[in-house]
This record gives C-alpha cells, structure tokens and sequence, in this order.
C-alpha cells in the first residue's frame, strides 16, 4: 500500500456540541510512544474502555471508528454521508455521543462525538499487518502543543502554555488552519519550472507528495511516470500515477527528487478541496524531521533528523502484499536441560514441536510492466516462501521494506495458486530514474 487518503467532506450539516475537550491529565506534559507502519502513524486509544489502535490523521476533522467496532459505542444518532478520495460512492456515518476517550494514559476527552463507518471497502488493517479500529482527527492537535519524534516513535503532549525545550532552534512555519486541518505554503521544481502553492498536511497520507493535476493550471506530468495504484480513500481504491519531480521547497527546505503521485480524474470526482490547494505532503516527507504541531498558534516547527537526505525509495516489486488470514503452523524447538549452576545443554538433535499461529500474505495487485508482472506473478497468487523463508517469518513491514531495499536485488517467490505451487524470481528495478533534461 502506497498511501492512504483519508480526507473527506461531509455532505450533511454538522451539528454543534457543548462537548468537553481533550484535556491533559500531567501537570506540563506527557509522553507516550506510536507505532510507525507503511509510514503511518498508529497510537493506543482506549473508548468506552475498549483497547484499540486508532490512525492519527490530521487530513480528518471527526474521530471516527470501524463498523466491525461497534460494541464500543453505547448509541448512535443522526447519519452523515462522507466522501473523499476514489472511484466509488461515499460511506455512512452514523454520529454516537457521550463517549469516552483515552490516549496514553493521558489524553482525555471525557465526551468525545465519535463516527461510526460502515466500512465496506475501507481495509487499512490487512494492507499494513496492524488491526486498525479507526481514526483519531484533528481534535487531537486542536489544543494542545503536539510533538512527533518519527526516529523514536515517540509523541509528546505539552500542557496548555508549555513550550518544548529547543523551540528556538527549530525552523517556524506558518499553518493555516482551514476546517480544522492544517495547510502549507510549497514550491516544487520539475525541470525548469516552479509551482508555488498550498498543500494539506496529511498524516493519512504515507506518500511524500500528492499533487492534483486538475488543481494545476498549464501543467503536465513529466515522464518516466508510471501507472500504479496508489491507495485507498473514503470512495474506495485510488489509481493514477507516479513520478520524480526535481525538488520540493519547504520553508528553508529543500528535499531533492521526491516521489509524487497524481490521482486520476475519476479518483478526485466526490472529493472537496479548499480554495488554491494543489496536494497534500505526507508522511515519507513528515518522517524526515522532528515536527511539532501548534495549531492555536497557527504555526508549525521543523528540524530536520537522519532521515532528511535519505533517497525517496519507490516498491520496486510492482507487487502490493496484504494478509489472508492466518494459521496454526508446526514450529521446531531444540530440547536443552539445565545442568548444575542453571548452566543449559543442548541435547544432542533432539528436538519437541510447538504450534503458533502464523500470517499468511497474497497478492492484491501486480503493477503493470513492473519485473513482477514481467516474471509472471499474478493477483490472488499465495505466497509461500520469499527469498527461501517461509513467508509467514515475515512481518508485512519487512516484506515491504526488501521491495525497496535496493536495485537489482534479487527476489525469489514460491506461490500457490490453483493448488499448484509454482517458483518466480525477479530483480528489483526502479522504474523513475529522475530525467534531469
């Protein structure tokens, strides 16, 4: 999975609450940790007392919660359409109140409206390996100074006037925040040309760059691109294309060769954009500084880490792997005793068995032309081993993280398909090489 776009628009009118706000339980700050998948940013949010992995996207306005989560809601009332980004018709929400919320032990929002979705064709958690229950919007940046640490997967929470330590040596940039979300000013270079405009930042959005042609006058795509499928929104798959443009500006920043991708027409048909957007930024980008969010000062602040100059590294597979389910799977365990003094020998070749569930991975989709297309590795295809491993040794991240390791490595897949196990081998090619002329 290459991106998630999960910004939307609300096709009903919204009803306003005298409801409470997140409020931060330690005396300055708190700080807890985040999961970072398929550059996603996951954290632990308790609702109603129920334990569960929330997305944090600051390209949403509403919390919103999954369908198949519905025992965590006491009562739903009124219903809303949602639309976003896809091909598809938008989803329903239906609007529950009074509920509790609970991030880190430390955030608490104590009634908190939450969306319930009914979720036909929204399936985050089975693209990146991490069961996701549903998503934590802008109401988590609107109070309160947010720090994001992505190299130790950290954030931390500052009270209501605290500052980190440091500020001052951190580059401010100014947000404008429109409908509870924050935008920026941008400039990108494709050749000899500049375009200047104002880009949605997008924590939902695990890509560098999202540029919408349509909202871009004069402008064409310049090869090599390729068609690819690009994610999922709220109106269900987004396809369109990719490229390398030459340079993105950001404030004083400057991040070279960027990967950029540009939903088809038919992708952006439901969604609504604010005046003089062009894109989005997200989450390849957002990783490469520390960030601190101050939405009531309109303004955010960047330094950057040991990721900046790090190169944008495309899946060079051409595949998207997902999970299928999982299974009970035999697993050796050498014998060993203890000798006197807790000292442990093995004894000899013997051996007792174990059985632990496993993940099982398919193929959800083959990028054209791509050199696993080109071996003849097909949708729906099971896969057995990757690089003479079982695949069920692999997290979804690892298998994600070999696509983009380096070119001309050299991938070997045994799969299942029709009951038939079959053998491919392929070597990673990027397919954007940037064109500097």
């Amino acid at each position: 999975m290459k991106v998630l776009f999960l910004s939307f628009a609300i096709c009903c009118s919204l009803f306003a609450w005298g409801q409470d706000r997140f409020v931060l339980k330690e005396k300055k700050k708190a700080k807890f940790p985040f999961l970072f998948v398929h550059n996603l940013v996951i954290i632990p949010v308790q609702v109603n007392g129920y334990a569960m992995n929330f997305l944090l996207d600051t390209g949403v306005k509403e919390t919103m919660i999954f369908g198949e989560t519905l025992k965590s809601i006491d009562s739903a009332v009124f219903v809303n359409k949602f639309q976003g980004l896809g091909k598809d018709e938008g989803l329903d929400g239906y609007l529950s109140v009074n509920n509790r919320v609970i991030i880190g032990n430390a955030f608490e929002d104590l009634d908190q409206p939450i969306y319930i979705l009914k979720n036909a064709h929204i399936d985050i958690s089975t693209r990146i390996g991490v069961e996701i229950n549903g998503i934590m919007g802008s109401r988590f940046f609107s109070d309160h100074v947010v720090e994001m640490d992505f190299l130790k997967h950290r954030i931390t929470l500052y009270q209501k006037g605290e500052y980190p330590k440091g500020l001052d040596k951190m580059e401010r940039i100014s947000l404008d925040i429109l409908n509870s979300r924050p935008y920026i000013a941008v400039a990108f270079n494709q050749d000899s040309t500049t375009v200047e405009g104002r880009v949605l930042i997008d924590m939902g959005n695990s890509d560098a760059l999202m540029l919408i042609p349509s909202k871009l006058n004069n402008f064409a795509i310049k090869p090599p691109f390729i068609d690819d499928y690009i994610g999922q929104g709220f109106n269900g798959e987004i396809y369109g294309k990719r490229n390398r443009i030459k340079s993105l500006e950001l404030g004083p920043f400057t991040m070279n060769f960027p990967l950029v991708a540009y939903p088809e027409l038919s992708s952006t048909q439901h969604a609504t954009f604010v005046n003089e957007r062009i894109g989005s930024v997200g989450n390849e980008l957002l990783r490469r500084f520390k960030l601190i969010f101050d939405y009531p000062n309109n303004a955010v602040y960047l330094r950057k880490n040991r990721n900046f100059d790090k190169f944008y590294y495309l899946n060079m597979s051409g595949l998207e792997i997902i999970h299928d389910g999982i299974k009970y799977e035999k697993e050796e365990v050498p014998v060993y005793l203890k000798k006197d003094g807790g000292t442990e020998i093995r004894m000899d070749n013997r051996i007792q068995y174990r059985f632990v569930l496993k993940n099982m991975y398919k193929i959800a989709t083959v990028r054209a032309d791509s050199p696993a297309a080109i071996a003849g590795l097909k949708i729906e295809d099971k896969v057995l081993k990757i690089n003479g491993r079982s695949a069920s040794s692999y997290s979804l991240e690892a298998i994600h993280t070999l696509f983009k390791s380096e070119e001309g490595k050299e991938i070997r897949f045994k799969i299942e398909r029709n009951g038939q196990e079959l053998e491919y081998t392929f070597y990673l090619k990027d397919p954007l090489p940037f064109n500097s002329k």
